[in-house]
């Protein structure tokens, strides 16, 4: 099939009123990933690199604002690339795709990418340095992700959960305190995120396999595929049996026990798995195991 020019697509965000465009801009930059990623970051900031007496005073922190606005600049910038890169292919692999999605036009998604690319920088900058130079790190990660490293089967999910917990590797940067609890708990985000990343690709298999998507399961195997979430999944655990002793006094601890509890049931899930069905149903724990990661930092 020979190229697509973008002109001969047609513009569907002519004409439509600035709501509905103002939707299909939030359905582009994950407005609901974005509300889970800002509080986290308060969350983090607030109980683990602070006392309850000190609350109030970071509440008001102006650094602890600008670095999460300058993070979610950066967050909405790497999904409006996504969208910019993935724009014809969309149009033509999946004409199903949400309708607000496509109300917001190519040309657009560059534009407010720059918008949001300069601004976190330029945020970032009344920081400070370090700062400066984490955030501009960030934003060229995010787009050499987007371009180049997205789209490789297992480097492509490794780089987008490492980059997650870039956020919050970044308070130890804006704090200049190195949290023992905070590594162990990221590198834990990090195996769940990733399982869950690969869990997806063996739910998406079939539609992967027609549209030519070079997924881990098509290259890799189904078999491999599913050697590589349990031994993802052991590291959830070893990460938790890492932290446990840490935090064993601590209510926290109350998360990992369950935590431990459902990923090992999971490993049971895995074992059995046959079809997309079986691997929504651990995609669906492991939603449950992130969201309740989140909350759970208030008993720290």
């Amino acid at each position: 099939m020979s190229s697509i020019d973008s002109k001969s697509i047609p513009n569907q965000s002519e004409n439509k009123p600035v709501i509905i465009k103002l939707l299909g801009l939030l359905s582009i930059v994950r407005w609901y990933n974005i509300t889970l990623v800002i509080i986290s970051l308060y969350f983090v900031q607030l109980f683990m690199f602070n006392t309850s007496k000190r609350f109030f005073i970071t509440l008001k922190s102006l650094d602890t604002h600008l670095y999460v606005t300058a993070i979610v600049l950066s967050i909405m910038a790497g999904y409006l690339i996504n969208a910019f890169y993935d724009f014809e292919k969309d149009m033509i692999n999946q004409p199903q795709k949400t309708y607000f999605n496509r109300v917001v036009s190519k040309k657009s998604c560059l534009n407010l990418y720059i918008f949001c690319f300069l601004t976190s920088i330029f945020i970032s900058y009344f920081i400070n340095f370090r700062m400066l130079i984490f955030i501009i790190l960030l934003n060229f990660s995010l787009w050499f992700y987007s371009h180049k490293l997205r789209k490789k089967p297992l480097l492509g999910e490794i780089s987008a959960s490492l980059l997650m917990i870039s956020f919050f590797i970044g308070l130890c940067l804006l704090n200049l305190k190195i949290d023992k609890t905070l590594i162990i708990f990221s590198m834990y985000i990090f195996t769940v995120d990733l399982t869950r990343e690969i869990v997806k690709k063996m739910i998406s298999l079939k539609g992967d396999l027609i549209v030519g998507e070079r997924s881990i399961p098509i290259v890799l195997g189904i078999k491999n595929s599913k050697y590589i979430i349990f031994f993802m999944m052991l590291s959830s655990i070893l990460a938790i049996l890492s932290l446990l002793p840490i935090i064993i006094k601590n209510t926290f601890s109350v998360y990992f026990v369950i935590s431990l509890i459902v990923i090992s049931f999971n490993i049971y899930l895995l074992h059995h798995a046959r079809n997309a069905k079986n691997y929504q149903l651990i995609n669906t724990c492991y939603k449950l195991i992130i969201g309740l990661a989140i909350f759970s930092i208030v008993l720290y």
